[in-house]
């Protein structure tokens, strides 16, 4: 039985899928590149999210502590004015357990996903049956946020903090095949979001990704700063810095003989109240 549930859920996730790449998202994504929130961003929080009517979700995964993560969250949204908060930091058979993810989903208007490590949310979650009830949660009117790791994570292609050879050198150029890039949790199609990131200077570590995917927009959000996409495709940037838009340009990019990039792209620097839309 157990094997048929989780044969059942995979054909899901799949159908949902192909549903998911052909349809717009009626809910909204708020992402925060980390380090604290304005009001504004909370505003949003609570805004898309339905609530106090709605249960707001807060998954605590990244995190090395996951349900105190979660549980300070909750506690600080609810100061806000969010209604009934629920906290988790499921395990991947909890995450493909009908049972449990009808527990934890009831009534949900909005999740938030918590801050640590990236990899963490999706190992645990990614391509689990959770992960096909909030990605159903968002294309129908819910609201799906995280901070830093949790910001890193909403694209289909998502930088994990390493370098592919997992040394400690750090991202000291703009080079090929440096950054460590795996399957993302897909709520944000055609763009690759990375935070903290004027903050952490993580200028060579995006143009790197940027010019190893021309086929993606990448995003870099600062600390204190949010995305909030509607539409699945429509941006407008709240907070206290800005977020800086990549756009590469495919036909230029070259590898010179120091096995560094060279290349053209379009940078954009957006501030509070700006807007951006992504391409199709």
């Amino acid at each position: 039985m157990k094997k048929f549930r989780f044969i059942a859920a995979a054909v899901c996730i799949i159908l949902f899928s192909a549903l998911a790449d052909a349809a717009t998202p009626k809910g909204h994504l708020v992402i925060v590149g980390g380090g604290g929130r304005t009001d504004k961003i909370t505003e949003a929080y609570l805004k898309y999210s339905n609530s106090p009517e709605a249960v707001f979700l807060v998954i605590g995964t990244a995190s090395e502590t996951p349900m105190e993560a979660a549980e300070s969250f909750a506690a600080s949204i609810k100061k806000a004015g969010a209604g009934e908060t629920r906290c988790i930091a499921p395990t991947r058979a909890e995450c493909n357990d009908p049972a449990y993810v009808d527990k934890v989903m009831e009534g949900v208007g909005g999740v938030f996903f918590c801050g640590g490590k990236q990899r963490r949310i999706t190992d645990n979650i990614r391509g689990t049956l959770l992960h096909e009830r909030l990605m159903k949660l968002y294309y129908d009117g819910g609201m799906i946020s995280g901070s830093s790791a949790g910001a890193a994570m909403m694209s289909e292609k998502m930088i994990t903090g390493s370098r592919v050879d997992h040394s400690e050198e750090g991202f000291k150029d703009i080079a090929p095949d440096m950054v460590e890039v795996v399957e993302g949790m897909g709520f944000i199609k055609g763009a690759i979001i990375d935070q903290h990131f004027l903050k952490r200077s993580r200028q060579n570590r995006l143009f790197s990704v940027a010019f190893d995917n021309p086929e993606c927009v990448c995003i870099g959000i600062d600390e204190a700063t949010a995305l909030v996409v509607t539409k699945g495709r429509e941006i407008e940037v709240l907070g206290k810095s800005s977020v800086t838009i990549i756009e590469p340009d495919r036909k230029s990019i070259r590898i010179d003989p120091k096995y560094n990039y060279a290349g053209n792209a379009k940078v954009k620097i957006l501030f509070e109240g700006d807007k951006y839309k992504l391409k199709k």
